[in-house]
């Protein structure tokens, strides 16, 4: 069977959808308003992404499809973020990283216990966390610290009189 020629870059065209073209057409205007660095850096990255391994780019896109689905509230979120981790020093990433790959290689018990470990750590109050944090670094007591205590799932309820 031979095989079909590829089509046209018009008839790709016309198979978008309306929404399509308007989405392509910003991303070009938003192209067009680039800076000479700024077009450097994206050519330098489409260098590297052409570099990987079809792995490394499957995860990429993975990811990058995963982004697209984010709420705009979720992606400015996670483009703060970003910006803070590249804002830190290499040690510091570096850090994070390991820190990263300690948790991957947890089982599932202990994620769940650390995930729950750390809702739980961000409702103390700043107080809390200064001494349990103090706790923590004082040789004397380092290992020893108490987690953090569970708030009661159903709070006692007052006693009506005449009961």
């Amino acid at each position: 069977v031979a095989k079909q020629p590829p089509p046209s870059p018009e008839e790709e065209w016309n198979r978008l959808t309306p929404a399509q073209k308007e989405a392509l057409r910003e991303r070009y205007r938003a192209c067009m308003n680039l800076t000479q660095q700024q077009q450097k850096e994206i050519a330098e990255q489409l260098r590297q992404f052409q570099k990987m391994s079809p792995q490394e780019r499957k995860l990429i896109l993975d990811n990058f499809g995963a982004y697209q689905k984010l709420t705009p509230v979720e992606r400015k979120s996670l483009e703060q973020n970003y910006r803070v981790w590249r804002s830190l020093p290499p040690q510091k990433q570096q850090e994070m990283r390991n820190n990263y790959r300690r948790f991957l290689q947890m089982s599932p018990a202990e994620r769940a216990r650390f995930l729950e470990n750390f809702r739980r750590w961000r409702t103390l109050s700043p107080e809390e966390r200064a001494r349990l944090r103090r706790q923590a670094e004082n040789p004397a007591t380092k290992g020893l610290a108490q987690p953090a205590p569970k708030p009661p799932a159903n709070p006692p309820r007052k006693k009506r009189e005449g009961n």
